[in-house]
């Protein structure tokens, strides 16, 4: 079949899903009977991209990409595709469906009741207080999603904005809380006409405190005054928390000398393995210090376990194979069309090994001269997939820098739109912070010879300029004043050379 008519056949499938898609009022994707996002309530996109249709939805918690093949049913309002996972050979199977029947009612009926159960705590709590605008539906226009009630209280001309979530929604909803009321009440005041909105108070589930209550201790109370009361369903009142408790996340490292150390024990194996190849792969060691990864611009080819009789693994990640004795040459072979295919030139842009792992991709060109991201930054000491443990929460800083005078640099990556961007960043903010303090940093081996400056860490925030989501600015300028934002925004083309199209302190003015 010519290429042309492979294109119109794509185009006529994307057409015809996004045509089922806006036929439903409330679409969900299922896969394997498991519901992947609630599409009015995540984001999503179908697009043709170097012959290939591509499904992608994402929240700020996951995100799925899937190879779109072709339709496999439509029947009764749901339509099946037939889909590979990135790097997958199998086919399976993606639906499309309405969020209808028993499904609906078990969480369109629970908003509802968790709606009017926070009206109901509201009355009681704030009496002689008018409450409007109070909603759960989604509103993608203006980042409104339905995993929250939202509304406004007002008496006179003073008012607050306020931001429930039920219990039962995601983690990604309680992850995201305190970004969607900055948004709601940031929306709220630019419409405000007779009345001031001074505050934002948000009712959260147990689970769903710690995280918001940390991120708001962060805030600037000149900007607004932020209240969070811990609410549980059937309780008839709920619970103030002090945020004086909170904003010094406890964070622990690990030790990087046992990383390097593990490097140099398998340096001689890896080097006859990659042969002439080895200056063109990655040597990365793992936060557990237990294995190391083999990496082609970001993208994990091969894995090196174990310590006294190390094993080798190699392949994409879901479909590894072990290298036996003698199996030298293919591994050569798979390395070498991993380097031939993953490039900015290369000659099959749709095969895996060059679309998997994009922003892994984009660390790996930054790391190696970080001063594309700003001159300011030191090329001496930059490091990558920082972990950084916080409880039984992991979390991993993808690049931890430092500037010529001393001052250390979260830098947060993000290829696609994400409205929970700043906050993701404020996350590892608090723990560079909380390090920092401590002098941890140069106890684990980071940095040597010392020097840090005192000043608090610089968050960097980078992305392709047109990918920034809307509402980035708008959250930013909520931080307090000591957390120093840059916005930094590359070229669409940074696979063929990371170029700044510009760069901007986003410190929050009013």
């Amino acid at each position: 079949m010519p290429a042309s008519r492979d294109l119109d056949s794509l185009r006529a499938l994307q057409s015809e899903i996004e045509s089922f898609l806006k036929s439903l009022r409330h679409p969900i994707v299922v896969e394997e009977e498991i519901t992947l996002f609630d599409l009015t309530a995540a984001s999503w996109r179908l697009t043709v991209d170097f012959g290939k249709l591509i499904f992608e939805a994402w929240n700020p918690a996951r995100s799925v990409a899937r190879r779109v093949e072709e339709i496999a049913y439509l029947d009764r309002g749901r339509l099946g595709l037939f889909v590979r996972k990135p790097g997958g050979r199998d086919t399976g199977t993606l639906e499309f469906r309405e969020l209808a029947g028993a499904e609906q009612a078990s969480r369109g009926v629970p908003r509802a009741q968790a709606r009017q159960e926070l009206l109901a705590v509201l009355t009681r709590q704030s009496p002689g207080w008018r409450f409007e605008r109070a909603s759960n539906r989604s509103d993608r226009e203006h980042s409104f999603s339905a995993w929250y009630t939202r509304g406004l209280a007002r008496r006179g001309s003073t008012a607050w904005a306020f931001l429930g979530l039920g219990e039962g929604e995601t983690p990604a909803a309680a992850d995201a809380a305190l970004g969607y009321g900055l948004i709601w009440l940031d929306w709220l005041r630019g419409r405000a006409e007779r009345y001031t909105v001074g505050a934002l108070k948000l009712f959260l589930p147990s689970e769903a405190v710690p995280l918001a209550a940390h991120r708001a201790a962060y805030l600037d109370r000149r900007a607004l005054q932020v209240e969070i009361y811990e609410w549980n369903r059937g309780e008839a009142l709920p619970t103030p928390v002090d945020l004086r408790s909170f904003g010094n996340v406890e964070t622990r490292l690990t030790v990087r000398r046992q990383g390097e150390a593990l490097r140099e024990r398998h340096a001689d194996l890896v080097g006859r393995l990659l042969d002439d190849c080895v200056e063109r792969v990655d040597v990365v060691p793992d936060p557990s210090a237990n294995l190391l990864s083999l990496r082609v611009l970001g993208l994990e080819v091969a894995r090196v376990e174990g310590l006294l009789t190390p094993r080798v693994f190699y392949g994409l990640e879901g479909s590894y194979r072990r290298l036996e004795e003698g199996g030298k040459a293919g591994f050569q072979h798979f390395i070498r069309q991993v380097l031939e295919l993953r490039t900015a030139a290369s000659k099959k842009p749709s095969h895996d090994f060059y679309r998997l792992q994009a922003e892994r991709w984009l660390e790996s060109l930054l790391v190696r001269d970080i001063t594309k991201v700003d001159s300011q930054l030191s090329p001496d000491c930059v490091y990558p997939q920082v972990p950084a443990f916080s409880g039984v929460d992991r979390g991993v800083i993808d690049i931890l820098g430092v500037t010529r005078r001393g001052r250390l640099a979260v830098i947060e990556l993000k290829l696609e739109e994400d409205s929970n961007l700043p906050l993701q960043g404020l996350d590892y903010w608090l723990r560079v912070k909380w390090l920092h303090d401590r002098g941890q940093f140069e106890e684990f081996g980071y940095f040597p010879g010392g020097g840090l400056a005192p000043d608090p860490p610089l968050l960097y925030l980078v992305s392709p300029a047109f990918r920034f989501h809307s509402t980035t600015d708008r959250v930013v300028r909520y931080f307090d004043n000591s957390i120093e934002v840059i916005k930094v925004g590359l070229n669409e083309k940074w696979r063929h050379g990371v170029k700044v199209l510009f760069r901007q302190s986003a410190r929050a003015r009013h």
